[in-house]
């Protein structure tokens, strides 16, 4: 039996260009880095650690799966993934030699480096001597042989890097300045007269059709929509309790796919766009919406997700529609919304997603095999949907917070255009026919603020208006909140006869606020600080600057406040207490994590990056209860106070009782075809919890055409 895994002693391993770090199970090559499955971590281990060696198949059954049967397929689908992730822009050639009818080999000779190496000497050998480890480790090696980490020049080792480093720049994108904001006027028509709501907008890849669902005004389900966009004739697809959303087209804009979902079950299927064929199954899929194209009859690509059992994260992935079998394109981290399909461009054979970080949306481009991806763009806002403009090698898309259309020229690899288009404007789902002319809907959501009795299971309306209003808090006899204010969020104060002023605090990018009724304290969260204010006096007591991305922050008991940080890699979390007393900051021993609160004294409620609920015991210094939590929907948003822990997934509440049987309860429930919960809090003031919900609307499907 060959050995799978590393010693303590080792604290990274160099190969080709990556370097690959066993503790934290991740890969790095300087400008990307990726953390590994399980599975994946332990075959680049296997196959590091017995280099000298093909590898077969019956040796990975045996030491890897550790299993008497494995299925080929399994297999294939493990190597393939594992190629896949060791791919780079840096890191272009093979890593795992296929050796016929025989198994697998590691093409590199791994340089292994130690934790007792001295750094001093690696900083002070001079480029022509030689660097050799202080000390081999022979339980490396089953046959008992030493570790054969062979001794490099420094100078040939930074040449190399170079040369790598060099060979990748070839495909990075152009970096250069943005170019000039041209203000253009529009004008907009009606593509559709009957009353309901548009969503999900879907254009052909000619740009002659345009598939949709629409739910008339006192209709209960959607149908689905194909309209002929010269004609305006329409097809439509529907049957009563069942809902039909689009999925995508075929390359050749002959085919539909589309989504049936009645109750919990969700199935994707496929038709003729002339609707004059039979509609044919395809495979089974998740409630929650989804995005694909059809590469050919046979191949399906599509964003997947509960891609490694976290709801929210969303995977690139190939079906094939014949065998089912699947492979997954992308990887991305698990500290991420994950990757979402925008476009396929055939001639190129390049796919075109965005990579939803929790505080930016980056725009990337890669293979069909999930090689050579390259990051093009990045913005602080979504990018939901993007075509593809033949005619000038373009992407093209809107900024529907900013109301600016954007050109990504492919030819010279950078932002060419941006159009801000003038007048109020509120669009929301869209798709591009070029730089001057796109379809849309109207703004179908309103943004209210709710109060739910947990004791009367009454819901309650609280704070109505046309703008875009979370966070809501009860302070002392009224209510604040955040209020979108074009690009930014506007802290408003609500007095209990409805008026509404500025708490006194400027606008700014705030990503949260929370209350401390004890300590009369505000908490203003931002992208990478927390501020902590005097209610009162509005005067600053606090201000705690992290490296990284606060993705959450609470106040907690004994004036102190809890936080998660994710690193600047944007691939771990960590959560920390902050000692508002004495400034002094505490980390807690668990990584991965959306958000922390406090219970009692000594018990805080951690909710995990894998979507499980952790009740951590700091007496003890240990996790001591795990809750599993239903698959979200739509998003995950959490609460704590007067000893009770809740959650939502965005479309019910659960009251979380961490040593009862049964500790998950349901408490209430929106119509998901209608509402969602976004955000989810406790009054300190009344004990009820606070709702943001986003109520969905009647509104039109517009043509827009940019004015010269």
């Amino acid at each position: 039996m060959n050995e799978v895994s590393f010693s303590r002693k080792v604290k990274e391993v160099h190969f080709g260009a990556w370097v690959f770090d066993p503790k934290t199970q991740t890969i790095s090559d300087g400008d990307v880095e990726r953390e590994l499955e399980p599975l994946l971590f332990k075959l680049l281990s296997y196959f590091i650690i017995n280099n000298d060696q093909v590898i077969t198949r019956q040796n990975l059954v045996d030491d890897v799966w550790c299993q008497n049967y494995v299925d080929d397929n399994a297999i294939n689908r493990a190597i393939s993934e594992l190629r896949k992730i060791l791919k780079s822009d840096k890191q272009r050639g093979i890593v795992l030699k296929t050796h016929y009818r025989k198994g697998y080999s590691f093409v590199f000779e791994p340089i292994i480096i130690y934790h007792d190496q001295l750094s001093s000497e690696t900083q002070h050998t001079s480029p022509d001597t030689p660097f050799t480890p202080h000390q081999t480790d022979t339980s490396i090696k089953a046959t008992g042989k030493s570790q054969r980490a062979k001794s490099i020049k420094a100078a040939s080792f930074i040449a190399g890097a170079l040369a790598l480093v060099l060979l990748g720049s070839q495909f990075t994108p152009i970096v250069d300045s943005q170019p000039d904001v041209v203000e253009k006027s529009i004008e907009e028509s009606v593509l559709s007269w009957i009353e309901g709501r548009y969503t999900l907008l879907n254009l052909s890849p000619d740009k002659r059709q345009l598939l949709f669902a629409f739910i008339p005004s006192e209709g209960q389900n959607y149908t689905l929509v194909v309209k002929d966009l010269n004609t305006g004739y329409e097809k439509r697809l529907g049957e009563e309790q069942v809902n039909y959303f689009p999925v995508g087209w075929s390359v050749d804009s002959s085919t539909v796919y589309y989504r049936i979902v009645k109750d919990d079950t969700c199935q994707v299927w496929r038709l003729n766009a002339d609707f004059n064929s039979s509609s044919e199954y395809l495979f089974p899929c998740e409630p929650a919406g989804l995005s694909g194209i059809g590469v050919d009859n046979n191949h399906f690509i599509y964003s997947k997700r509960g891609y490694r059992n976290k709801d929210e994260l969303a995977a690139l992935t190939s079906r094939n529609l014949v065998s089912g079998e699947e492979y997954q394109i992308t990887s991305p981290n698990l500290n991420s919304y994950g990757d979402n399909l925008l476009a396929y461009i055939p001639e190129k054979e390049t796919i075109i997603f965005e990579r939803l970080q929790l505080d930016t949306s980056e725009l990337y481009m890669t293979d069909l095999d999930g090689g050579n991806q390259v990051k093009l763009y990045e913005t602080q806002n979504r990018i939901w949907a993007l075509n593809y403009d033949r005619s000038k090698n373009m992407l093209v898309w809107l900024d529907t917070v900013e109301s600016k259309v954007y050109g990504y020229s492919l030819t010279e690899k950078r932002l060419t255009n941006v159009t801000k288009l003038l007048g109020n404007i509120n669009y929301a789902s869209y798709q591009s026919i070029g730089l001057d002319e796109f379809l849309t809907v109207s703004y179908p959501f309103l943004q209210d603020i709710y109060t739910y009795d947990v004791t009367s299971g009454q819901l309650t309306e609280k704070v109505k208006s046309p703008h875009e209003d979370v966070y809501a808090l009860d302070v002392q006899d009224h209510t604040i909140l955040l209020r979108r204010v074009g690009n930014k969020l506007a802290i408003k104060k609500i007095d209990s006869d409805g008026q509404t002023s500025q708490l006194g605090l400027p606008n700014g990018r705030y990503t949260a606020i929370s209350y401390d009724k004890e300590q009369n304290r505000l908490l203003v969260q931002y992208q990478n600080k927390i501020e902590i204010y005097d209610y009162e006096s509005l005067s600053l007591i606090a201000s705690v600057a992290v490296d990284g991305i606060i993705i959450s922050s609470e106040f907690l008991f004994n004036n102190r406040i809890g936080y998660v940080v994710l690193d600047e890699q944007k691939v771990r979390s960590r959560a920390y207490i902050y000692s508002l007393e004495d400034s002094k900051e505490t980390k807690l021993p668990m990584v991965n994590l959306r958000w922390v609160g406090q219970l009692n004294d000594y018990q805080y409620v951690t909710l995990s990056s894998d979507d499980k609920v952790l009740l951590y015991d700091a007496k003890k210094g240990e996790v001591s209860v795990t809750v599993n939590l239903p698959k979200a929907l739509y998003k995950h948003s959490e609460a704590i106070g007067n000893g009770l822990y809740y959650h939502s997934d965005g479309k019910s509440i659960y009251r979380v009782d961490f040593y009862a049987e049964e500790p998950v309860t349901e408490i209430y429930s929106v119509d998901a075809s209608k509402f969602v919960i976004q955000n989810l809090r406790i009054s300190e003031t009344s004990g009820q919890l606070l709702l943001d919900i986003l109520e969905v609307r009647q509104n039109q499907l517009l043509k827009v055409k940019v004015q010269d």
